[in-house]
C-alpha cells in the first residue's frame, strides 16, 4: 500500500443519511490523498487490517486470495519491518481467500478467510493466532475455527451473498458484515461460538441498504461508533443500543480517489486509515470534528433510523 495519508476533513464534507422514509441530503465529494505507501515487499492485495496491542505504532496487514500464508508488520509510513520482508508465517493457517483482520483485548489475532465471490465455499475459517513479535519468522500454530452461515442450504447460488470482506470484534464477539453482489445490501451476522470440534454456524442478526459493495469495518477503541468501507463511501454508524448498529446515527462520507479501498482501521479513538489494494496507498481520516458537533448537539444533519 502507499505511504500514510494526512487528511483533515471538515463537517461539510459528511453528507448525512437518511431514515427511512426521508429525502437523501447530498455532500460534498471527499477527494483522498496518499501521504504514505507501503512497502511493495507486504503484497499489492491487501485486504485486512488491526492495530497491534502489544507493540506502539505497529500495525498488521493481510493480503488475499492467490498469496501465501503471511501476515505483515508495518509502520504508519509504511515501512515494513520483519525479515524477511514479506511477512511472517502464519503456522497451520492456508490462504484461500483472507479478506479481513480482527483483534481482541486478550492479544488475539483473527484472520478472517471468508471471502467467497462466487459462493461456491460453504464452509469458511477463521484463523486464531496469538499476535508474534515482528521479529518473529512464523507465528504459533494457529487454532482453525471452522464457520458456516445459516441460510446455505436454502439460498440460491446464483444470488451472490455470502461473499464477506467485512469483520470487527465487539464486546469479544465477531460480528461478519456481507458484500452482496445481487443486491449491494449487506446483512450482519454474529459468531457465537469458537468450537474446534465442530462447524460453527453464524447467527443473522440484520440488512441494511448500503448502496455498495462492503470491502472492510472496524469498531471504535470505545465501541461506541463502526466505521464501514465501500468502494466508495465511508459510513460511520454512532449512538446505537447494543448491537443494534444500524439503530442509531448514520453518517457518509463519500470518497474520490480511492482506488481499490479494502481496508479500513480505527487508529486512534477520533482517527481512521484506510488502505487500497494494487497501490498500497495508505490514506488517514480524521473525525475529530464530528465527533465534536455529535457531542455539543450542532446543526450537523445526522439522522437517526426511524
Amino acid at each position: 500500500m502507499k505511504h500514510v495519508a494526512a487528511m483533515l476533513l471538515s463537517v461539510l464534507l459528511f453528507q448525512a443519511i437518511p431514515g427511512c422514509g426521508e429525502k437523501k441530503k447530498k455532500g460534498s465529494m471527499s477527494k483522498l490523498v496518499p501521504s504514505a505507501r507501503i512497502d511493495r515487499s507486504a503484497g499489492l492485495e491487501i485486504s485486512g487490517l488491526a492495530k497491534s496491542g502489544r507493540y506502539p505504532g505497529l500495525y498488521w496487514a493481510v493480503n488475499d486470495s492467490g498469496n501465501p500464508p503471511f501476515i505483515v508488520p508495518f509502520r504508519r509510513d509504511g515501512r515494513v519491518i520483519s525479515s524477511p520482508a514479506k511477512g511472517i508465517l502464519v503456522k497451520g493457517a492456508r490462504n484461500i481467500d483472507w479478506e479481513s483482520l480482527a483483534s481482541d483485548s486478550s492479544g488475539n489475532l483473527y484472520i478472517c478467510d471468508t471471502g467467497n465471490n462466487n459462493d461456491s465455499r460453504k464452509e469458511l475459517h477463521i484463523y486464531r493466532i496469538p499476535e508474534p513479535s515482528p521479529e518473529n519468522r512464523s507465528t504459533l500454530k494457529a487454532d482453525k475455527i471452522r464457520i458456516r452461515y445459516p441460510e446455505d442450504s436454502t439460498v440460491s447460488p446464483d444470488m451472490l451473498v455470502h461473499d464477506c470482506e467485512a469483520v470487527f470484534n465487539y464486546r469479544s464477539k465477531l460480528y461478519f458484515l456481507t458484500k452482496r453482489r445481487y443486491d449491494l445490501a449487506t446483512v450482519l451476522y454474529r459468531l457465537d461460538s469458537l468450537r474446534y470440534d465442530r462447524i460453527n454456524t453464524l447467527t443473522h442478526l440484520s440488512r441494511f441498504e448500503i448502496d455498495g459493495y462492503v470491502t472492510g469495518a472496524d469498531i471504535s477503541p470505545d465501541q461506541r461508533c463502526l466505521a464501514v468501507l465501500t468502494y466508495n463511501a465511508l459510513w460511520l454508524f454512532h449512538d446505537f443500543s447494543g448491537e443494534n448498529f444500524f439503530g442509531g446515527l448514520k453518517t457518509r462520507i463519500p470518497l474520490e480517489n480511492a482506488g481499490q479501498i479494502e481496508s479500513v482501521l480505527f487508529s486512534g479513538p477520533d482517527e481512521v486509515i484506510l488502505v487500497n489494494e494494487g497501490d498500497n496507498e495508505l490514506f488517514t481520516i480524521s473525525l475529530k470534528n464530528l465527533q465534536e458537533r455529535l457531542a455539543s448537539g450542532s446543526e450537523m444533519n445526522t439522522t437517526r433510523e426511524k
